[in-house]
């Protein structure tokens, strides 16, 4: 008697590896994200743009994420005709980021009030048109600082790694810190002559 057995039709050990090698990958694989020129308000457009440029290379470096280039960004805003320069408002973001596939937008301002330089950013989930992320800088003096270590202690926050102590500590300058100090060096400076003033 003849008995009838189905065929199964088992993984190949090729296939098998290939199946986790894309499975791995797809774990591991970085989001895309566009940065957008940030916004100056009191500094021209060219630091703006500048800053802007220093943010990209910083996130680039981290890694967390897959930066657009500017370069392939104006190529396929161009083929689409469309005009992101002034593009700051989240709905812009927003639109920008789904014409140009990307999962996040980082859009931001760059401030000067004084003496005080002030970054403002938000990492968008262009989804949700919601701030996943956002990152905050503060210095005092120059923009010098912001070039320095502003635009790194942004691009940490924003892919939500821990600021490295040396961008922590170095901040801010040395004139910086002293002002910040300036009443305590006040008093103290007070209280000194005072002391010397009696002993004369």
């Amino acid at each position: 008697m003849l008995y009838y057995v189905p065929s199964v039709n088992y993984p190949q050990p090729m296939q098998k590896y290939l199946f986790i090698l894309l499975f791995a990958t797809s774990l591991f694989a970085r989001e895309y994200i566009a940065i957008i020129d940030f916004e100056g308000i009191g500094i021209s457009n060219d630091e703006a743009r500048v800053l802007t440029q220093r943010l990209t290379s910083e996130m680039i470096n981290i890694g967390v994420y897959q930066v657009l280039e500017r370069s392939e960004m104006k190529r396929l805003l161009d083929e689409q005709k469309f005009q992101y320069s002034g593009c700051v408002d989240l709905n812009c973001a927003v639109e920008l980021g789904k014409m140009l596939g990307a999962k996040y937008m980082v859009v931001g301002t760059i401030s000067k009030v004084g003496r005080t330089f002030t970054v403002d950013s938000r990492l968008i989930y262009v989804e949700s048109s919601e701030a996943y992320a956002s990152g905050q800088y503060t210095t005092q003096g120059s923009i010098d600082n912001v070039v320095q270590y502003g635009m790194s202690s942004i691009a940490y926050q924003l892919s939500e790694e821990d600021i490295p102590p040396e961008l922590l500590n170095q901040s801010e300058s040395f004139f910086s810190k002293i002002y910040k100090q300036r009443k305590i060096i006040g008093i103290v400076s007070f209280v000194l002559w005072l002391a010397w003033g009696l002993t004369g």
